[in-house]
């Protein structure tokens, strides 16, 4: 294990049916220590959450939690608590059924302790409910409070605030800090960067299924100064190619934006080249959020991307 690391994963890949879900991801986590993985949706977030825990196959590379690989049947399972977006749970079942069977795979099936947790997240009135009447909020809620059963050595969050009130994000985030003190090492998904800056000083940046950059936030900051234009479009690459044709600026590649150094009136020129090509545009401007600015900033220039 390396220093004070509870998680160390190396060389993690996921291969299914020459599909990556995951590409050579290597990092470690520290006792008490909070990370946040950054990304668009299908970007890997989910799937590395899910293999770390044991929930996808390991093609190549390991997971060891606390000196034990993690592996289908390992006793480290019973020391990691993961909770997934969208929540998955038996519809037909009550909510306590569902807890108890599911608190129950790790051994911790306490009926007094679910009750308790289900309080804490104002579900308990809920408990005998059959879970396809809840809301997709409370069922987010519910598989927060399951996470939340244990004080486990490692606790795996993918995008844990999505679809929540201000209100109950600041709660939950109150729950995570008290775990957090007892030592737990926490993981949290995320496309939001801004959503986690009170939370980490470390970010890992997913995309295309491959850990780009580990950053702090002061680096983040950094790479977050320059800003650039930008163009969303159906067929990036070669909008893409048409921007460095007619236009001679270097461009970069973000999900379906092409980016660029423009001021407001070269962009709206090239919105209206796209127009006048009958190509179109679904939105153009600067990247304002954070994390884009990061990303967009990672990419590499579009010619480099088409070199290697």
């Amino acid at each position: 294990m390396e220093n004070n690391s509870v998680l160390v994963v190396k060389n993690l890949s996921v291969l299914i049916k020459e599909r990556f879900l995951v590409k050579n991801a290597s990092f470690s986590v520290d006792k008490g220590q909070c990370v946040g993985i950054i990304g668009e949706d299908k970007s890997g977030k989910t799937s590395l959450i899910k293999a770390i825990a044991g929930a996808l196959p390991i093609t190549d590379g390991s997971v060891v939690l606390d000196g034990e690989n993690v592996c289908p049947g390992s006793p480290a399972l019973k020391h990691i608590s993961i909770c997934l977006d969208p929540p998955v749970f038996f519809k037909f079942q009550t909510v306590l059924n569902n807890m108890q069977f599911l608190s129950g795979l790790s051994n911790n099936n306490d009926k007094e302790k679910i009750i308790k947790v289900l309080n804490k997240f104002n579900l308990a009135h809920k408990i005998k409910d059959k879970v396809k009447t809840l809301s997709f909020y409370e069922k987010k809620l519910m598989a927060l409070a399951l996470a939340f059963l244990t004080e486990p050595k490692l606790l795996l969050l993918d995008e844990p605030f999505k679809g929540l009130p201000e209100e109950k994000i600041d709660e939950i985030k109150a729950y995570i800090r008290e775990i957090q003190a007892k030592g737990t090492a926490i993981i949290i998904s995320t496309r939001s960067l801004e959503r986690l800056q009170d939370m980490t000083n470390l970010f890992m940046f997913m995309e295309k299924r491959a850990i780009t950059k580990i950053l702090t936030y002061t680096q983040c900051e950094t790479l977050s100064d320059k800003t650039y234009a930008f163009v969303a479009v159906k067929y990036p690459h070669y909008c893409g190619k048409a921007i460095m044709d007619e236009f001679q600026l270097k461009v970069k590649l973000l999900d379906n934006k092409v980016l660029f150094e423009a001021d407001e009136d070269t962009t709206a020129e090239i919105v209206r080249y796209f127009s006048k090509n009958h190509i179109a545009v679904y939105k153009a401007g600067y990247l304002s959020k954070q994390s884009e600015k990061i990303f967009g900033n990672l990419a590499p220039y579009y010619k480099e991307e088409e070199q290697s």
